[in-house]
């Protein structure tokens, strides 16, 4: 009975053993698993990370030639809008008589819009920008200045144009008067529509 005690023992170690084996080997494997699992999701971390910089880089790229073609579209609008002025300029002052002091005040004005919108479609909006930062550099309280005056003219550009088409705070579309007293017919000068005969 000893001997079988024995040899149940040793069944029993050998059993244990065996367990012990198996569940460490088990073990290893889980651990070399999950070591996979994680490495696996860290590459993957990786590759959508370094995707989505990618795509982001694209899709900035993109937006600055969209930008960029838009700013340049507009400038050569702009300069066809300031040659189509000085055209008209031009042509006001050649119907203009000689001795007009007008006359040179127009010119000017037409040399320079021309001089303009040339400037403008040889340069383009990076030259624009380049000389901008360049007098920016020079000239700081110039530009600043200019800067200020600039925004002022917008401002009250923008002011009249929403009173001129009725849009303004409280505004209505209505004509308006040149006081808060009309003329009558009879206050109007003579030689005047309203007073008598025109």
């Amino acid at each position: 009975m000893s001997e079988m005690a024995n040899e149940s023992t040793g069944r029993a170690q050998q059993a244990g053993q065996t367990a012990k084996q198996e569940a460490s080997a088990t073990a290893g494997q889980a651990r070399e698993g999950a070591s996979q699992v994680v490495g696996t999701a860290t590459d993957q971390v990786r590759a959508v990370t370094g995707e989505a910089r990618a795509q982001a880089g694209a899709i900035a790229g993109d937006l600055r030639t969209r930008v960029t073609e838009e700013a340049e579209g507009q400038t050569r609008r702009g300069a066809q809008v300031m040659r189509q002025w000085a055209d008209d300029l031009a042509g006001l002052a050649d119907s203009a008589d000689a001795d007009s002091p007008a006359r040179s005040l127009v010119t000017q004005a037409a040399d320079r819009g021309h001089r303009a919108a040339d400037y403008l479609d040889s340069r383009g909006v990076g030259g624009l920008v380049d000389d901008l930062q360049d007098f920016a550099r020079r000239r700081p309280g110039a530009f600043l200045g200019g800067a200020v005056v600039a925004g002022i003219a917008v401002g009250r550009l923008a002011k009249a144009g929403s009173k001129a088409d009725g849009s303004g705070p409280g505004r209505s579309a209505q004509p308006r008067t040149s006081g808060s007293r009309s003329l009558s017919e009879d206050a109007a000068p003579p030689g005047l529509p309203g007073h008598g005969e025109v």
